[in-house]
């Protein structure tokens, strides 16, 4: 297992990425936007395994550089609370996939497109999730509504499942399972639900 990543996470429908580091990228990725899966490409991201953090480090700073001309200001994008001013980079796709492919080339492990890593580092959260989701409902009775805000928080948190093609009513309690689905229903137009 990587003890560090290197991550490019594309913005859904714009040339613009953000290169940057994190022992934990959901974590990351989640500080960036409550609903990551609507802001950031994630089947057109790329994550990149590193042994060491000081390695991908060196690494993240070595693109910094080599992307200078490449440099962007962070988008005006509401959703997003836009970190590391500095390392957005707009219009060279090519070169970070390139760059991407001399990393595995040195035997780093490459996931391009990374939609898998990010499923595989979700499902690896839902031991906790049911927990997660008994603690959210723990103090109203069971067909109580949720406060609106309480319920944005969590609805937030359990789109990322079918956002990323993953079940998510298995691993819920069956109350939060029901109010969930429910919920998804009233969202749902016909058109390709």
């Amino acid at each position: 297992m990587s003890a560090c990543h290197l991550y490019v996470l594309p913005l859904v429908h714009e040339d613009i990425a953000k290169v940057g580091i994190s022992v934990d990228p959901l974590a990351r990725v989640r500080a960036f936007a409550a609903r990551y899966y609507e802001c950031f490409d994630l089947a057109g991201s790329v994550v990149i395994g590193f042994d060491r953090v000081a390695e991908a480090r060196r690494r993240e700073t070595q693109l910094h550089r080599q992307l200078r001309a490449w440099n962007a200001p962070p988008p005006l994008v509401d959703a997003l609370r836009a970190g590391g001013v500095t390392e957005w980079y707009r219009g060279c796709a090519s070169i970070l996939r390139a760059e991407a492919e001399r990393d595995a080339g040195r035997g780093h492990v490459v996931w391009m497109p990374a939609l898998a890593w990010w499923k595989r580092r979700l499902l690896a959260e839902q031991p906790l999730l049911f927990e997660w989701a008994e603690h959210c409902l723990r103090d109203l009775p069971e067909d109580a509504p949720v406060p609106s805000a309480a319920w944005s928080r969590i609805v937030d948190v359990l789109d990322a499942w079918p956002a990323l093609g993953l079940a998510v009513e298995d691993a819920l309690p069956p109350h939060m399972a029901r109010r969930y689905l429910t919920y998804r229903s009233g969202w749902r137009c016909g058109l390709g639900d």
